[in-house]
């Protein structure tokens, strides 16, 4: 009788990771169709100024806080919580993360487009001056790191391979790792840090690294049973006999 591949050797080909992760994987993919197709039939800076109109005490303080989970604090969290149960994901959260950000910092450097609150006032200073300005700690007024969105990119990068790793309740995690990956693209619109062409191009950035990255741990590291482990096991009082025995596949 024929028995079926184990879950880890499915999901190692690229059809079966797709498969795997159908939501995190298409609710990205839609959104880069409608960014792009708003992209391409407006001009530079109109979502900008249409959705800086809806601001509100609430949503700036939202939006505010959202921001900061693609930031090194959420990475720490996210490390402690990931490796208490493996550190496999603990190591390679961290490598989607920096990989994440050296790209974007790369690209950041060859593309050098201003950022919003530049480009707006060195092209079209009525409409600067027509903004709901944030307060002087949240204005960049740098002329050449606005593409692609370095927190968008490492959001869709970190969440991304959360998501992926996932073992249980995969269609919950993939939606709620999918609408933070959104929130911090979002917000950096909201907070005028970004254009929607930067946030979009990081999206689809993440979600590439971030696929790349969990299928590249399986494939260096497939039989490593002790990294898939965590801190959480130094608590575990099962004799060291036991433990040593990797589970049935």
């Amino acid at each position: 009788m024929l028995q079926s591949p184990p879950k880890q050797q499915v999901e190692s080909s690229f059809s079966g990771f797709v498969r795997s992760n159908w939501l995190f994987i298409s609710g990205t993919m839609l959104l880069l169709l409608i960014n792009g197709y708003f992209w391409a039939t407006s001009n530079q800076g109109d979502t900008l100024v249409a959705i800086n109109r809806l601001r509100s005490p609430f949503w700036d303080i939202f939006f505010k806080v959202g921001t900061q989970l693609a930031e090194p604090i959420a990475y720490v969290v996210i490390l402690l919580m990931v490796s208490a149960y493996s550190y496999r994901r603990g190591i390679f959260t961290v490598v989607a993360g920096a990989t994440a950000g050296i790209v974007a910092g790369l690209l950041k450097a060859f593309f050098a487009q201003a950022r919003p609150m530049r480009w707006f006032f060195d092209n079209y200073e009525e409409i600067w001056h027509s903004l709901n300005h944030f307060e002087e700690a949240y204005r960049n007024w740098s002329p050449d790191s606005s593409f692609p969105s370095g927190h968008a990119t490492s959001a869709f990068a970190l969440y991304g391979f959360l998501a992926f790793s996932a073992r249980r309740g995969k269609l919950w995690v993939g939606l709620l790792c999918f609408g933070l990956a959104f929130l911090v693209a979002f917000s950096r619109m909201y907070l005028l840090y970004h254009f929607l062409r930067d946030v979009t191009v990081g999206a689809g950035l993440g979600l590439c690294l971030a696929a790349i990255v969990y299928l590249l741990q399986n494939r260096l590291f497939p039989n490593a049973y002790k990294l898939d482990q965590g801190w959480l096991s130094l608590f575990d009082k099962t004799p060291v006999a036991r433990q040593s025995v990797p589970p049935p596949e």
